[in-house]
């Protein structure tokens, strides 16, 4: 299909660009990646030897997620302490129902921080039911207030920005959704068709229209027409917001695991040569060669068991026959390769794979200092566009939530408390040089209490006083007399 006849689901011509990417990471992260293996077979002339070859040489590979297991480690990092929330009562609904569908405010954050921490982009849409026909029941159980809706990038298909005066305004996007209906023919049986909603700005006012599709891709009845208000007025602007790796405009930022992928994909590749290459060459095979005076019919004969590998069975291979065991010398080509991408993996940011040698704290925290600054800039821009989305239903509940807290944790990594340094905390504060809260910020930042101040101090002064030490010494042998005090 042409995108002459696409219409509503015509691409963004960035889009199209990077949509190859996007795919090949979500392939690797689910594992889904036989098909990036060589095509080993085609060098073959018989059709069924080589669909068995291949099929073998698939089979061997090792697949050993790096891309995956470093996504997880990037996400835990960020939720290793909760994100710091501040909501105005009317909002509090979003902490356990955001989207409208039962997902709340931190397990979607978590969602779009992966997606951005993967493929580099997602968005966010705040939306509100159609409130003129509502009923003030249905007002009062909630049902109409304001969702934040989350967008993978492949589902951003399009978008627009025109310039009014001097500045670019966002003035189209679209969205493409999926939607169940049942089938004519039956009733138990639901298929999954497409719709794509259009958010936009005409003569100054925000709309968005809805196109429906069929699994056949043929367009279901009229385009719907939606007229979002606030207070009975019209809405200026569109309430999306695009969150991406670099930054929150609406251009195409570079997948971060996009570099990790291919080393990955490279790996793999390397896996099936070492599998494949082991199987074949490493097994030994055995050369006969009969004496000249011994054609084929008295090989048979003399041996008609058939030849047997081992040391049970003999052979009689005639007059000056000999024989040999053949196997090939071990190439390690294949296994350097695959030990110099496991070293590429842990520079491009998979933590999962240890150093050769201990590496100090500091070396440590400098060879994670790339990915902690792309981990942290992402961790802002999730912050920053839930807290626009979360002031936009504020918007359309009638509420100024201006003092809307949502901040993710910047903390990724604990920091380490030897005995030393616990040794020198105590100096410092037995000095006056440091205040003892200072320190019970420290053992909260290393992981060793997640107590408040107030609880520390609390339990110290609640706490019952050590015991006095014991006095039970023995005294062996005859104690000597006290000395005469007139000497």
């Amino acid at each position: 299909m042409t995108t002459s006849n696409l219409g509503v689901r015509t691409p963004h011509r960035d889009y199209a660009r990077m949509a190859p990417k996007w795919k090949k990471i979500r392939d690797v992260l689910s594992a889904e990646v036989k098909k990036y293996l060589r095509d080993v077979g085609s060098s073959e002339s018989d059709a069924n030897y080589s669909a068995k070859r291949q099929l073998d040489y698939q089979d061997g590979a090792v697949f050993y997620n790096f891309v995956d297991r470093t996504l997880k480690g990037m996400v835990g990092a960020v939720y290793r302490k909760p994100p710091e929330i501040f909501l105005d009562p009317k909002l509090e609904y979003l902490v356990k129902n955001t989207n409208g569908a039962g997902i709340g405010l931190i397990q979607q954050s978590k969602d779009a921080l992966k997606e951005v921490d993967s493929i580099g982009r997602a968005g966010l849409l705040t939306d509100s039911p159609e409130t003129a026909a509502a009923n003030r029941a249905q007002q009062n159980a909630g049902l109409l207030n304001p969702r934040i809706l989350l967008y993978t990038s492949e589902n951003i298909v399009s978008w627009r920005k025109t310039r009014i005066g001097s500045t670019e305004v966002l003035t189209q996007v679209v969205l493409r959704e999926s939607y169940e209906y049942q089938n004519a023919l039956n009733e138990f049986e639901y298929l999954v068709g497409e719709q794509y909603r259009v958010l936009e700005i005409v003569d100054g006012k925000y709309q968005q229209r809805l196109f429906k599709f069929e699994d056949s891709s043929s367009q279901v009845g009229e385009t719907e027409l939606i007229e979002p208000k606030i207070g009975g007025k019209s809405i200026g602007h569109i309430p999306f917001s695009f969150i991406g790796a670099d930054n929150n405009d609406d251009s195409i930022d570079e997948p971060p695991l996009f570099t990790l992928t291919e080393i990955n994909l490279g790996h793999f590749r390397n896996s099936a040569d070492v599998e494949e290459s082991a199987f074949i060459c490493s097994q030994p095979t055995l050369m006969l060669y009969p004496g000249e005076n011994m054609n084929s019919n008295q090989f048979a004969e003399a041996n008609k068991d058939g030849i047997r590998l081992g040391s049970r069975k003999g052979h009689n291979l005639g007059a000056g026959g000999g024989s040999e065991l053949l196997q090939a010398s071990p190439s390690n080509l294949s296994k350097e390769l695959m030990a110099m991408k496991e070293d590429q993996a842990v520079k491009a940011g998979a933590q999962m794979l240890m150093p050769s040698v201990q590496m100090t704290a500091e070396a440590a925290r400098l060879q994670r200092g790339a990915d902690t600054s792309i981990m942290a800039t992402i961790a802002i821009n999730v912050s920053m566009a839930y807290k626009q989305n979360i002031i936009w239903c504020g918007e359309m509940l009638g509420i100024k939530a201006e003092d809307t807290v949502f901040e993710l944790n910047m903390e990724f990594f604990m920091a380490q408390m030897t005995a030393q340094d616990r040794t020198a905390w105590m100096v410092d504060i037995n000095a006056g040089l440091l205040p003892a809260r200072s320190y019970y910020a420290a053992l909260r930042a290393a992981g060793v209490t997640n107590w408040t101040d107030e609880d520390i101090e609390k339990e110290i002064i609640n706490q019952p006083p050590a015991p006095a030490p014991k006095l039970d010494a023995n005294v062996n042998g005859e104690i000597p007399p006290a000395p005469d005090s007139n000497v």
